[in-house]
């Protein structure tokens, strides 16, 4: 593990500067980056990506931002801004195709709160190849969630701050994506470090 220094937060800050900026663009171009089911078909994939970048309103905006200082504060420091960049990016596009073929019944979806359990999931990942407690009951605690959210759906108060229905299978797919990304890394991790 590095230590820790400022350069640890840029790509997580960058991220949050990206939303903020996104969130003050015209409704008009807002709705050609959104996750739009109908759009996507059509041939527009960005949207796979770009719709995580997007929120419903100013709370949602925030509760996400929010998320992501909190990933930031916990595992910051265990990845190089390549692989940050490799992983947001896979795991975008992994949670874009699941919400598209496997909740087809989602037709418009923005936010990152998916990428955020991903992002979670990998860093309790990490934690547990370094053999901390706390990535276990990181892990655990993700798990439970989207089990509850599965079973009981989403939370009603929640859905009514951001003005939006809250994606619970886009929690679910990226924490599959997340723990996923996650044990292929340490895998490969563990051969190259026997290998070497």
């Amino acid at each position: 593990m590095t230590n820790f220094t400022l350069k640890h937060y840029l790509p997580y800050l960058l991220l949050a500067a990206i939303m903020l900026v996104l969130a003050w663009l015209p409704e008009q171009w807002q709705n050609m980056l959104q996750y739009n089911y109908t759009d996507i078909t059509a041939g527009e994939y960005w949207r796979l990506i770009t719709g995580h970048l997007l929120h419903s309103n100013t709370w949602h905006l925030v509760m996400n931002i929010g998320g992501l200082l909190l990933a930031m504060a916990l595992h910051a420091v265990y990845f190089s801004y390549r692989q940050l960049a490799w992983q947001w990016l896979l795991c975008a596009v992994a949670i874009g195709l699941t919400l598209y073929y496997f909740s087809p019944d989602i037709r418009i979806y923005v936010g990152l709160s998916g990428l955020l359990h991903a992002m979670l999931a990998l860093g309790a990942i990490k934690d547990i190849q370094l053999k901390m407690t706390t990535g276990w009951l990181l892990l655990i605690g993700l798990v439970a969630k989207v089990i509850m959210e599965q079973c009981f759906g989403p939370d009603t108060d929640l859905a009514e701050l951001i003005n939006a229905n809250v994606a619970v299978d886009a929690h679910l797919y990226g924490v599959i994506s997340g723990i996923t990304l996650g044990v292929i890394s340490s895998v490969f991790y563990r051969i190259k470090t026997v290998l070497a």
